[in-house]
């Protein structure tokens, strides 16, 4: 039976594409260029991802570098030390130490030697100031040789690893001639002296660039507080190298200078201002204690007949100094400071014509802790068990010139 169809229908037809059309292909196209569209995204995505991770790392780094060095070295790691220099004339500096009647105690010595221990002992009395500590100064042990551009450091601080010289002596050879610790005192020039020194010494200028520097380091103190230069009757620096330079610092403390800024170099000082502390220790105890600091911190070696040579070359110089200036001087040794703590400061105290009281003497040895009784012990125990077979013959060598310096040490320590 056949089936009809409705009036008014038409028959439906069924429509294939023309060849030409591509409706289907576009709509393939705009799907797949909304996936790659999207797919850039994502990697502009990852990309910056990437990059962000890798600052935030970077940035970590540096702060995490930036912050160690802060918390050891204060705002000075980053700002330098002339951010703070005080910007007083020489003629200033002349009449406020004159009229003040202050007095500028330079201690110096051997490295290693105690001058660390005995500086924080009298920068505790109450009547004198010193630098703060590392935080505050910006330096190791607070030296002002350190932040200075006065006087030259003599290479120490500078070392490292690559600057120490292997032993020598089996060939004949010398590094007398290199810097640093343990060897500077033999390097030739390294003596600074008022006549060695004069155009330095004419210049009024020389005198203000070192107080405007160390000027806001003995101002304000966390120890001390404000005002240091005003409220103390002694100013105190401890630098090693001070044994080298003593004739030139007090020709640059007492400098006599005129309003105009000229300098009077054949003028007598209304007052001497300069006082010095040469600080000692047995020479043998000394020198060790220098190699195992050379060692330990620094990764290097000093010959041992090197630095035998240094200490009696730096002692020398001390001795030349104390003979030529007018400056009073006063010797310490360490093991002397460390058997009677009391006795030593009281005798400081003395030379610098501040209060010896039982109570202030209390009171500086509560603020620097224990006092390490013997600390050459370990030293003369390993030079007399091992030590002497090797530099046995180096004491005895050099024995005659360690008695000449008149330091009242035997080289016999076993």
């Amino acid at each position: 039976m056949g089936v009809k169809q409705r009036k008014g229908s038409k028959k439906t037809e069924k429509v294939e594409p023309d060849d030409n059309y591509d409706g289907d292909k576009k709509k393939g196209r705009d799907k797949k260029t909304k996936i790659d569209r999207r797919h850039g995204r994502m990697k502009k995505r990852v990309s910056t991802g990437k990059m962000l991770l890798f600052l935030t790392g970077f940035l970590t780094v540096v702060g995490g570098i930036l912050y160690y060095f802060y918390s050891k070295y204060g705002l000075n790691i980053l700002l330098g030390h002339g951010a703070l220099d005080y910007k007083w004339s020489p003629y200033e500096w002349r009449r406020f130490i004159d009229d003040n009647e202050k007095t500028v105690l330079l201690i110096g010595g051997p490295h290693r030697s105690g001058t660390t221990i005995l500086w924080e002992a009298i920068k505790a009395h109450p009547e004198v100031v010193g630098f703060g500590d590392r935080f505050e100064t910006g330096v190791d042990y607070s030296e002002g040789v350190l932040f200075q551009e006065v006087y030259p450091r003599f290479g120490v601080g500078l070392e490292f690893k690559k600057n120490f010289g292997t032993p020598k002596r089996v060939t004949g050879e010398d590094d007398e001639k290199g810097d640093g610790m343990g060897r500077y005192a033999l390097a030739p020039g390294v003596h600074w002296t008022k006549e060695s020194k004069r155009d330095l010494l004419e210049d009024s200028s020389t005198l203000s660039k070192l107080l405007n520097r160390f000027g806001p380091y003995w101002d304000t103190t966390k120890a001390y507080g404000s005002d240091g230069l005003k409220r103390a009757k002694v100013w105190v620096e401890k630098s090693p190298q001070n044994g080298v330079l003593s004739s030139f610092l007090e020709g640059l403390y007492n400098m006599q200078v005129s309003e105009d800024g000229s300098v009077d170099t054949s003028a007598k000082p209304e007052r001497i201002a300069t006082k010095f502390l040469y600080v000692t220790r047995h020479p043998i105890a000394n020198t060790y204690a220098v190699d195992k600091f050379v060692k330990e911190s620094m990764g290097g070696f000093i010959d041992f007949e090197i630095m035998f040579r240094n200490y009696i070359q730096l002692h020398k110089y001390m001795k030349e100094d104390e003979a030529a200036m007018d400056s009073p001087v006063m010797w310490a040794k360490l093991e002397d400071f460390t058997a009677d703590p009391v006795k030593v400061l009281k005798g400081i105290f003395e030379f610098l014509e501040v209060s010896t009281s039982d109570e202030v003497i209390a009171d500086v040895l509560k603020s620097i802790g224990e006092v390490r009784p013997n600390p050459n012990g370990k030293y003369d125990a390993k030079y007399c068990s091992e030590g002497i077979k090797e530099y046995g013959d180096l004491a005895k060598k050099y024995e005659a010139d360690f008695k000449a310096l008149d330091l009242g040490y035997e080289m016999d320590i076993c």
